[in-house]
């Protein structure tokens, strides 16, 4: 999903040196060793970027509360950009690693600079956060001759969507190949865990699920904010909300086909769709298709959905595959009930089976539309809804990353 109300700005800029070696945020770095001085774990943590996405928001989200649980925490970019810098602790090194010469992997043309930093800082670990970037750094691990342990962390269920790229078709060739090398590996989803176990070598014991930490005390405190929708703002009217993007993987086709049956049966109902992505166009053409023009909106990307989710009727969640999708969790914390596809993977861990959400078969437009009209029809549980947020909150998956550290990192 697209994370929200991230501001543009630079957090640290940083000096290179000749021949690909790096140095490290200079602004932070000295206040930091010493605040941090007697953390027992040296960690970094390895993104592209910091543009909005949920792999990136969620590193902000991790590398900020190990840090302020103590950890002494790099922050290792290809680029040093992205409107979720601002969101970055004080007390996060950010380094950014000079480029030496393109690559077909993009991040590979970084491979000198990353050589340099493993060896000058020799860190207890390294997480790569996405697979191009895992597998970039563990074939460095295999070349160099360092203690540092390599952690990837895999976001979305491996092989669930045709390769779009080149560089997409030699990741995932890759990756069955380096993967089991790793020192160990984190999924943000038991259903990730299971896609990699059955399509590459990796056994079940060598990975860690660690769900996504989200900001559940900020997304409640923005839902408070007056929403600023005619729909959203009627009681007469009950609102169906989608918010993400608006790609194929979200199968926002079937959405719409279950959105025509369910306001032919409830004429009252209305559907906001926020978001933006390339397949908007095509959306809305097949919104007028269906005779929905009037009753669908699409206002792009709105920078506080949760004011959304908290007067919405549903969430209904189309997509084809996910990994954990963060979206949920939000809606959750705003009291929304959800209708979710049980695709592969994280909305049938997230809704514990259906405990929380009703989950429908990917596709099934008629399925979904049962669905949304029975939750419409349900008593409002939104107090057993947000209880289930709370298992997503920050603090709650910092301790597990703890103990993760404890058990894998700096085993006493």
């Amino acid at each position: 999903m697209e994370p929200t109300d991230q501001q543009a700005g630079d957090h640290n800029s940083e000096s290179h040196q000749p021949g690909g070696a790096v140095s490290t945020a200079t602004v932070h770095e000295a206040a930091q060793r010493d605040t941090v001085a007697e953390s027992s774990s040296h960690l970094s943590f390895f993104i592209p970027d910091l543009t909005l996405g949920g792999a990136e928001q969620v590193t902000v989200n991790i590398v900020n509360g190990l840090s302020d649980r103590g950890h002494d925490v790099d922050l290792l970019l290809s680029r040093s950009e992205g409107k979720l810098q601002s969101k970055l602790s004080d007390e996060v090194s950010v380094v950014t690693l000079a480029p030496d010469r393109p690559h077909a992997l993009g991040v590979a043309e970084h491979l000198p600079a990353l050589a340099s930093y493993l060896r000058n800082e020799e860190p207890t670990a390294l997480f790569p956060h996405l697979a191009h970037v895992s597998v970039v750094s563990l074939a460095l691990k295999r070349i160099l001759d360092i203690d540092t342990k390599v952690v990837p962390t895999h976001h979305k269920a491996f092989r669930t969507a045709p390769d779009r790229s080149a560089k997409d078709r030699v990741v995932s060739r890759l990756v069955p190949h380096l993967y089991p090398s790793a020192d160990r590996l984190i999924t943000v989803s038991g259903g990730v865990a299971e896609s990699l176990t059955t399509k590459t070598p990796v056994s079940r014991e060598h990975i860690s699920v660690l769900h996504n930490p989200v900001e559940i005390e900020t997304v409640r405190r923005r839902a408070e904010i007056p929403v600023d929708h005619d729909w959203l703002e009627d009681d007469g009217k009950d609102v169906i909300l989608f918010v993400g993007r608006i790609e194929a993987q979200k199968d926002l086709e079937t959405w719409l086909r279950a959105f025509r049956l369910i306001h032919d049966e409830r004429p009252d109902t209305r559907a906001v769709i926020a978001g933006k992505g390339s397949d908007r166009d095509g959306l809305l053409s097949l919104a007028d298709e269906l005779g929905l023009a009037d009753v669908v909106s699409m206002p792009g990307y709105v920078d506080n959905p949760y004011r959304y989710m908290s007067q919405a009727s549903v969430f209904l969640l189309s997509s084809r595959y996910e990994g954990l999708p963060t979206v949920l969790i939000e809606a959750l914390a705003c009291g929304c009930p959800i209708v979710a596809t049980d695709c592969p993977s994280g909305p049938r861990e997230i809704l514990d089976g259906g405990k929380y959400g009703e989950l429908r078969p990917v596709g099934d437009a008629a399925g979904l539309s049962n669905a949304v009209t029975d939750a419409l029809a349900q008593p409002d549980n939104a107090a057993v809804l947000r209880e289930r947020a709370d298992e997503f909150a920050p603090e709650t998956v910092i301790d597990e990353y703890e103990r993760f550290i404890a058990d894998y990192i700096t085993p006493a």
